[in-house]
């Protein structure tokens, strides 16, 4: 009842945004661009102050901080003041906005601030107002993802300010002292682990047969039930999320089915952990002590690995804070993925790189800010995200947090991060797939969450290491079309 009560409330201030926009009557009721962006014309509101939602490890690392410190130096003179909302990062603006609970600015993913512009949660930013756009410093791909045709007009409801996808995070010095004469089958200067998903899980059993079950050591982990983490492998062997709408779902389209295959290898390498989240959480201190040698994640919690092995080795090494600063640097690395084997099978001994092997993709996404439609100072708050997305102020976030910037002046600039340079190289070659920026997505997750989850824990407790009930390449295939299934028929109640 009271979601029902949400939805209806959020109806109807939509509407009453629309009927003082109209122009006609009726069906024929249109609006022109500037009647849209009205809320946005005029002198800032003065004295107010604005509730901005950012994500947690921008607050947790200062870098939040800073930002509103600057931001409210810089409009001291209107009265205009950014403050913490003091929210979870994970709050729900379609359920809180309507009854005034929400923030006035919030910082997320393009699925999500695209989920709430669809039913109006969201305001239409007018772009010509702000730096990023005019500088004309996004790429389409980018840009693109916070872009919806409502009212007759492709419309912007987000601010682009980092681009996620998965990296891998491993230790230099936990490489092996010989890798150049025994993991490096092709002599290219390439560890074998660090090239190919092959190489990568036969250094990691070798790691931990020699680690011991009271002691276990890992080689390669992350979390085997994570949507986002584990999407790329369907997709790198021909599957798709949605094709001309959001039923034709392509989740076992091509040769995916290998995708699984690589996610039970993966599984037989690590514990019953692999399908919970807990791995995700864990890895920052499990790198940092040794216990993991290598995961993939997204580009913005290198700081938190890095803070991580900073403390180890204060704590192990007794090591000052600057001289743990610059171990810890030299020593956490920032990789590409991977190549996958086009048979699909880890286990596969590759000789040759380039036939047996290709270049993986990945799901990735673009965080920004959006402004709510239930603010009271809609000006202010385009204040703070043109401010917010302006170059030194990106620049500054991946300083800080190691976030790869959407802006590309700024990706481009020396003291960001020296992966940047690779995510987009990615991006131009098509190997990061970009969430799909539609409600429907929502359905999608959950029921690929429980998938993934199925097969991780087929192998790693009922098969005890090896695949039990999808042992064959046709039940792997069967699963996927009944996932499918599953899925096209919560999207038909939904």
């Amino acid at each position: 009842m009271k979601k029902l009560l949400c939805v209806l409330l959020a109806v109807t201030l939509t509407a009453a945004f629309l009927v003082g926009c109209t122009r006609g009557s009726g069906s024929n009721t249109t609006f022109t661009y500037e009647q849209l962006m009205a809320k946005f014309e005029g002198e800032p509101e003065n004295n107010v102050t604005i509730k901005v939602l950012d994500n947690d490890t921008a607050v947790d690392e200062g870098y939040f901080k800073q930002l509103v410190d600057a931001f409210n130096a810089e409009y001291a003179k209107y009265g205009i003041k950014a403050e913490d909302a003091n929210m979870s990062q994970y709050t729900d603006l379609e359920t809180n906005g309507p009854l005034g609970y929400g923030p006035d600015v919030l910082y997320d993913a393009n699925d999500v601030i695209m989920r709430y512009a669809e039913n109006g949660h969201v305001l239409p930013l007018p772009t010509e107002k702000l730096d990023i756009y005019k500088e004309g410093v996004l790429d389409s791909a980018i840009s693109q993802t916070y872009e919806m045709n409502k009212f007759g007009y492709d419309l912007q409801f987000g601010v682009p300010i980092n681009v996620q996808s998965l990296v891998m995070y491993y230790r230099q010095d936990k490489l092996p002292s010989d890798w150049e004469t025994k993991w490096d089958a092709n002599s290219n200067d390439v560890p074998d682990m660090l090239e190919t998903y092959n190489g990568l899980y036969a250094y990691s059993k070798t790691i931990r047969q020699g680690s011991t079950n009271d002691n276990p050591v890992y080689g390669f982990v992350h979390s085997l039930n994570n949507q986002y983490f584990n999407f790329g492998y369907l997709l790198s062997y021909g599957a798709y999320i949605f094709g001309d709408n959001t039923m034709d779902l392509g989740l076992a389209n091509g040769d995916s089915y290998k995708g699984l295959k690589v996610m039970q290898d993966l599984a037989s390498i690590m514990d019953s952990s692999a399908s919970t989240d807990s791995y995700t959480v864990q890895a920052y201190n499990s790198l940092a002590s040794g216990k993991y040698f290598a995961t993939i994640t997204t580009p913005d919690v290198y700081v938190k690995f890095l803070n991580a092995l900073v403390n180890e080795y204060v704590r192990t090494e007794k090591l000052s804070k600057d001289a743990a600063t610059q171990k810890a640097k030299e020593n956490l690395k920032v990789a590409d993925l991977p190549r996958l084997p086009n048979s699909g099978k880890l286990t596969d001994t590759i000789t040759d790189v380039e036939t047996q092997t290709f270049a993986a993709k990945s799901m990735g996404g673009v965080n920004g800010y959006a402004i709510s439609s239930y603010t009271k100072a809609p000006k202010a708050c385009l204040l703070f995200i043109d401010f917010a997305s302006k170059y030194d102020q990106v620049t500054k976030r991946a300083e800080k947090l190691g976030v790869v910037p959407a802006r590309k002046d700024a990706a481009e600039a020396e003291g960001t991060n020296a992966y940047s340079e690779m995510v987009y190289q990615r991006v131009e070659e098509n190997r990061i797939v970009m969430m799909p920026s539609v409600r429907d997505l929502t359905f999608v997750w959950s029921s690929v969450g429980s998938m993934f989850a199925l097969v991780a824990d087929d192998v790693t407790i009922t098969g005890k290491g090896k695949p039990s009930k999808y042992a064959t390449d046709q039940s792997l295939k069967d699963l996927l079309k009944s996932t499918v299934q599953d899925i096209q028929s919560s999207m038909e109640i939904g």
